[in-house]
């Protein structure tokens, strides 16, 4: 298997050849060798290396989750590859949290590479844009990250396996009210991010919906660091409970401010909760998070066990939920391949649209044909500096 991240001068070449249009999709197929083979499933084989490219985060804001899905894939494939069959060849690209980078690397991937599949990117508000070149050539896209409200709707190419962020929150709220006996919260979001901005609406739905008053509603900017004027504000409405729809770089200095300002209700967030490195960077402030998820080290899914020993191995550090989502989509893709034994773009889009009930480190998982992914939500809470399910009273 071959592994590359695009040097700076990849993304720049790439980046110019954006004045040129990527390749539409007229029902050609346009990955590149002899990637039809003989058997199906186990017995699949298939004579050229089916080509997968990634994009992912693996600098800047998001790397602090784009780092964990480029190893979590790799991994996926370094085991994939030791089964007979079915080589694959995975191509790796940072777009360094940046719009026009994640362009470059999912034209790079597309029209020189001519891979068969795309995973990622890491961030939604990148997927919206890229996506669309994504589906325009014909080209499967698998998100293990986008969690916004949406993304499935781009096109017939576009899937994802990460859990959507409304059903995520719909999931956490009802528990933190169970475990907690949350009666009344506060609400802060982020108005000018469009990803914060739906996942506000989500909240506000399920909140409704578990009959829990809002005693204070306060918004910020993306870019805000400074937040002691709502806070001040939630502190004086006494609520149960924060419910905080924002992104990594606010999430922080956020919380760490609610803290400092003596608020010790438990805080109930979004995807970014997630991650190992920021309840790092967090510190004791950490205590009390609560998120809805996909995975959970505590779960005894099929293969979690040796998933989590495997990865620290290889990379020295415990996985996180997006090292798992990226590791599964690996083994969605070979899926696909082998179901008709078929390593092309049309094939691996048509039975990514039918997976049904498999086995995987986040539990059994669908993606039906619209690309959207079914599975049962896990919501777990900051205890002693590690996410743990959280338990009903």
């Amino acid at each position: 298997m071959r592994i590359r991240i695009a040097s700076a001068t990849a993304i720049v070449a790439a980046t110019l050849l954006l004045t040129g249009c990527v390749e539409s999709s007229t029902g050609n197929d346009k990955a590149e060798g002899n990637l039809v083979g003989k058997g199906e499933g186990a017995k699949c084989q298939i004579e050229d290396p089916v080509k997968v490219g990634a994009v992912f985060s693996l600098t800047e804001a998001a790397a602090f989750a784009g780092t964990y899905q480029k190893e979590g894939l790799e991994l996926a494939f370094k085991e994939l590859n030791k089964k007979d069959g079915v080589e694959y060849e995975l191509i790796q690209e940072d777009d360094k949290t940046d719009v026009k980078a994640s362009l470059a690397a999912f034209e790079k991937l597309i029209d020189r590479e001519k891979v068969s599949a795309i995973v990622g990117p890491t961030l939604s508000n990148l997927a919206f844009k890229t996506y669309q070149d994504a589906e325009q050539a014909g080209v499967p896209a698998l998100g293990v990250s986008t969690t916004a409200e949406g993304i499935p709707d781009i096109g017939d190419y576009i899937f994802r396996n990460s859990l959507p962020e409304q059903y995520a929150l719909a999931a956490s709220i009802p528990a933190a009210k169970d475990a907690l006996d949350l009666k009344k919260v506060a609400v802060l979001h982020d108005e000018q991010d469009e990803f914060t901005a739906s996942a506000y609406k989500t909240m506000k739905e399920t909140l409704k919906e578990a009959e829990i008053d809002i005693v204070a509603d306060e918004q910020f900017q993306t870019t805000d660091t400074e937040f002691r004027s709502q806070l001040t504000n939630v502190k004086s409405a006494k609520p149960d409970a924060l419910v905080l729809s924002a992104l990594p770089g606010a999430t922080i200095p956020l919380v760490k401010q609610a803290r400092e300002l003596g608020i010790d209700a438990p805080i109930v967030g979004g995807n970014a909760f997630n991650s190992p490195v920021l309840i790092k960077q967090l510190e004791d402030a950490a205590e009390g998070l609560i998120v809805g998820g996909a995975w959970s080290a505590k779960t005894e899914t099929p293969g979690n066990a040796e998933f989590i020993k495997a990865y620290k191995k290889a990379y020295d550090k415990d996985p996180d939920q997006f090292a798992a989502q990226a590791y599964t989509a690996g083994f969605l893709i070979d899926e696909a391949v082998r179901t008709d034994c078929d390593g092309n773009r049309d094939a691996i889009k048509d039975n990514l649209g039918q997976i049904l009930k498999f086995d995987t480190v986040l539990g059994k998982l669908s993606l039906d044909e619209t690309g959207e992914v079914h599975q049962e939500p896990v919501v777990q809470i900051v205890e002693d500096g590690k996410l743990t399910p959280l338990k009903k009273k």
